[in-house]
This record gives structure tokens, sequence and C-alpha cells, in this order.
């Protein structure tokens, strides 16, 4: 059986999107600069999603989050992103919040409106390159420090970024 890091796999594919996102910003293409910036936006989100259910199905430090989640499971629902988040922040006592309360609040502000769109044509202005650099910036550091806690190494953002030539944007 073939198997692939699906997490490496769509935060390989967020990078190249920035690129081409911060390229379009630089060429004044602003319709190309919106559309990568929701592509990358979408990949690294799934690539969140695929690390916290890795680590709270594998790692035993996550025990009681996965027990709650199945729990959850046995009537239909489960844990949201959100709180799959909180709750492993807290049970592996991590009480540095700022990148993760800050991606949260990027994913509200802009994941939710593009995956459960409330109409088939919206303004798309806030799309931008800046925009989404940062909140996958704040969303890297969120995963950094998880994985730091759990004994895992993760690239850092400033590394991340230089593998895929995406310059800072205050550079």
């Amino acid at each position: 059986m073939t198997q692939i890091d699906i997490a490496r796999l769509l935060t390989t594919s967020t990078g190249k999107q920035l690129l081409q996102s911060y390229n379009a910003s630089q060429a004044g293409d602003i319709k190309q600069e919106i559309e990568t910036s929701i592509q990358a936006l979408i990949l690294f989100q799934a690539g969140m999603e695929a690390v916290i259910n890795e680590e709270i199905g594998n790692h035993p430090l996550l025990a009681a989050v996965k027990a709650e989640d199945e729990k959850l499971n046995s009537s239909y629902k489960s844990l949201s992103f959100k709180n799959k988040w909180k709750k492993s922040y807290e049970a592996l006592q991590i009480f540095e919040y700022d990148y993760l309360n800050e991606y949260l609040r990027f994913y509200s502000q802009y994941r939710i409106q593009i995956t459960h769109p409330k109409q088939r044509y919206m303004s798309l202005s806030k799309y931008r390159f800046n925009r989404i650099y940062d909140g996958i910036e704040n969303g890297w550091y969120a995963m950094q420090l998880l994985y730091a806690v759990l004994g895992k190494e993760l690239t850092s953002w400033e590394e991340y970024c230089k593998e895929h030539s995406i310059l800072f944007p205050n550079t």
C-alpha cells in the first residue's frame, strides 16, 4: 500500500500557491492574487486539519481529547476544528494562545466564508496576499508550538518561506 503524508503535500502546495499569489500581487494582477490566495488558504486549512486529527488519533498525551471526540462520534457529532485545537492545547498545557487565537480568528473570517458560502457570488477583495500570508503564518506558528510540546519538529516559518521562494511582505 502506498501511503502519503497528506499534511506535507498540502502545506507544500500551500507554499506554491502563496508564491503565485505574491508574484501576482507584485504584478498588480488582483484577480490572480485573490484566486491563488484562496487556494493557499484552503490547502493550508486542510493541512492543519490533517495534523490535528493525526495527533489526536495517535499521541498518548491527547488521549482525553481523542476519547471526547470518539464519544461525540457515537452520536454523529465530532469536535469542531477550533475545539480540537483548543482542547489539544489545554491537554498539553500550552498556555501561549496568541498564534492559535489569531489563526482561529483568521479561519473564521476567511476560510469559513469560502468553504461555506452563503451565496454563489461574493466580494473577495479581502483575500489579498498580505492578509493570507499573515493568517497562514499564525497557523504555522500554532502548529510549530503543538509539535514542539509533542517532541516533534516542524520547519521554521522562515525556512518554509525560503524553501518556496516566498519573500516576506515587509521586505
